[in-house]
């Protein structure tokens, strides 16, 4: 068959030199045990197993084969696009950031219990998600598929309200 794979025969040869006292030989693919009179047998499948790979069974799209169900998975993976980018991970930012908020409310909750005002704090610092993307026409900022979205309309307003203040870091 094939040159990279030793002939069924050569196999069956070296299994059977590989008979242990009980009547049993070792498969040389698997390495399973058998009776010599069915490791012949056994080889000869095992061989041919070894060199496909099966295919994933999807259980989803076997339940909804026959069904109006079908239809739908059909058109919803034909319309997903597969070169999506790949999400960066910020999650060290992300986690930095919920620690410096557990730690401005604890020092709010001390305050308060000695008997303070939260007026008296400075207000707390804006956590921009850098995930975000600015509309260049309002500065607001956000997720990418809603920017995809709010672009375009805002892009065609006419009476448009002042942009927010910026932010002093």
């Amino acid at each position: 068959d094939s040159g990279d794979h030793p002939s069924t025969e050569v196999l069956y040869m070296q299994a059977a030199s590989a008979v242990e006292p009980g009547g049993l030989g070792q498969c040389s693919f698997c390495g399973r045990k058998f009776l010599c009179t069915r490791l012949e047998k056994h080889t000869s499948i095992c061989g041919k197993s070894q060199g496909s790979k099966r295919k994933v069974f999807d259980s989803s799209r076997a339940r909804a084969r026959g069904t109006e169900l079908e239809q739908y998975q059909q058109r919803k993976s034909s319309e997903r696009p597969q070169n999506k980018p790949p999400r960066r991970n910020n999650w060290r930012q992300k986690h930095e950031v919920f620690i410096q908020t557990l730690r401005q409310a604890r020092q709010v909750q001390q305050v308060l219990s000695k008997g303070g005002k939260v007026s008296d704090f400075p207000p707390l610092p804006s956590i921009e998600n850098p995930d975000y993307v600015a509309c260049p026409y309002c500065r607001r900022r956000f997720a990418p598929q809603a920017a995809e979205r709010h672009i375009p309309k805002c892009k065609t307003i006419k009476n448009r309200p002042p942009p927010p203040p910026q932010r002093r870091r």
